[in-house]
Formats: C-alpha cells, structure tokens, sequence
C-alpha cells in the first residue's frame, strides 16, 4: 500500500489542531460532577480518506470563575504505521465575564519511542496579563528560544485555552476573531471565518443532531517551524472547516460553542473528524 500521508509535519498540524479542537477518553461521570460545575464530554473518530486514523477525546470542566480541560489522542488502524502518535494535552486557568486567562498547560507527545513534554505557565494577574513561561524535556537553541519570545505577546494562550475561549467568549459572533497561539515549541495564528449555519439532521452521521456554524480556520505558521516545514505550508496551506455548536450552560449563564465536527485535507487527502459522543452538563448535545 502506497503510503501519501508520511509527513512528519502535515500529520502533526493534523494532530494538534484536531487534538486542539475536540475531547477525551478518560474522564469522570456526569454523576460525579458537583452542581456547581459542568462538563463537555466528547470523543471524535479521525478520518484520513476512508481509514479510521486516530481517536480523540476531550473533557472540559467549568465553574463560574475557572476551567479545566484534558485532550488525548491516540493513532488507530493504519496510524499504529505511518503516523504512529501520542498526543496528551491539558490546560486550566480563570474565567471572568468576557474573558479567559490561562494559567497552566502541559502538552506530551510520543511518536515511535520519542517522547517530548513541555509545560508553560502564567503568573495568575488580574490586572494585566503574563508573559508565559516554558518548561521542555528537550533542548531549544537560543536563536530559536529568541525567535518564540519575539513572536509571543503577554496573555497567549495555550491549544485548548484558545478554543474554550473562542467558544466561551465569542458565541456572540462566531468565528469573527484570530487567535495567535502557543503551544510551548510553536507559535502559530488560528484565523477564523464564519461561512454560515448548518443542519446536522437525523440521517446526519454522528453523535450530534441539530443546528451548527459552519466556519473556516486557516492554521498559520509563525515562530518554531524550520525552513523545510514553513515552505510545505507556505506551498499548501492548512485550511480547515469547522462546525460549532451553541448550547446553554447554566454555571456561566449563557451560549457557548462546542465543535462537532470537522473537515479538510492534508496532502491532498481528505480527512474528517465526527463526534461519536457529545455530552453537555450531563446530557446530549
């Protein structure tokens, strides 16, 4: 079998910014959450043409004034080959009314017998927002490390912290905001654009059934990538479509978004990414 999907970069931009969008395998019951908190629990099916690749899940738990959230993803079928990655993710911070500020972030990664952990933090200001600081098992040049901190500005934040937060504080107005982001080895800009609504109707597959925004999330590569990787982008740009769910969270007393799924192509191959479980404040999407 011809394999056109060995790109060590294109299936790690796959990985993060799936693994960024959607929710965990291994979480607590909607029986042991307190009433004053609630939790997205989701897991999605990763696609790559018609093979299943990878399984991601995520849990996300909110209170009136913090959030937690913990991402894993593991490589099914084919993946076990040819794009053998481990990804771990997790992220908690604060919430205010109109606004979300990070505090910690973790991230693990193994591909074949190679693991990489990284963990950033931010001093907890209600004034103004932090610098992040980093954390690596691995080595970073000085020149790169200078290139990271020119391209980062106080307050970046983390995978996860950017989607709860464009979830969290833009239900308003899907969509309609760029995020710069920071992952602790990269930095890279999430532009969205709103494209319209969508209807995941009773046939539609999937856990989810029922209204969504349809949206447009170009993935843009800034500080931590090598010539070699930022040409392969710059030749065939990362661009994804994104489908966002409002639901009604009763702790925070308003719509958020929740993804629910997702499509788009790397190396020219199609890929997909379906919610098989979508769980909200202990009931389904």
């Amino acid at each position: 079998m011809k394999n056109n999907n060995n790109d060590p970069a294109r299936k790690l931009v796959l990985a993060t910014c799936a693994a960024t969008l959607f929710t965990a395998t291994t979480m607590l019951t909607p029986a042991a959450i307190a009433a004053n908190k609630e939790q997205a629990n989701l897991s999605y099916s990763v696609y790559i043409g018609a093979s299943k690749m990878f399984k991601i899940g995520f849990v996300t738990t909110l209170t009136a004034k913090s959030y937690q959230s913990y991402m894993k993803l593991k490589p099914k079928g084919l993946a076990k080959m040819f794009a053998n990655i481990t990804m771990e993710m997790s992220a908690e911070g604060s919430l205010q009314k109109n606004s979300l500020k990070p505090a910690k972030f973790s991230f693990y990664r193994k591909k074949k017998k190679r693991k990489r952990t990284s963990s950033i933090s931010w001093v907890v200001n209600e004034a103004a927002a932090s610098m992040p600081s980093t954390n690596r098992t691995y080595k970073v040049s000085p020149a790169k490390q200078a290139i990271l901190t020119k391209a980062i500005n106080p307050g970046v934040p983390d995978p996860l912290s950017a989607f709860l937060r464009m979830g969290i504080t833009d239900a308003k107005a899907p969509c309609s905001k760029s995020q710069r982001i920071y992952d602790g080895s990269k930095v890279y800009d999430l532009k969205f654009k709103l494209l319209g609504k969508s209807i995941f109707g009773a046939k539609s597959s999937g856990a989810y059934k029922g209204p969504a925004f349809k949206c447009q999330l170009n993935h843009v590569p800034v500080a931590g990538y090598s010539d070699k990787d930022l040409a392969k982008f710059r030749k065939n740009p990362v661009v994804f479509t994104i489908w966002f769910a409002a639901v009604k969270s009763a702790i925070l007393k308003k719509e958020i978004l929740l993804p629910v799924a997702a499509t788009g192509k790397v190396k020219g191959r199609a890929f997909s990414a379906i919610a098989n479980r979508a769980i909200f404040a202990g009931k389904p999407l």
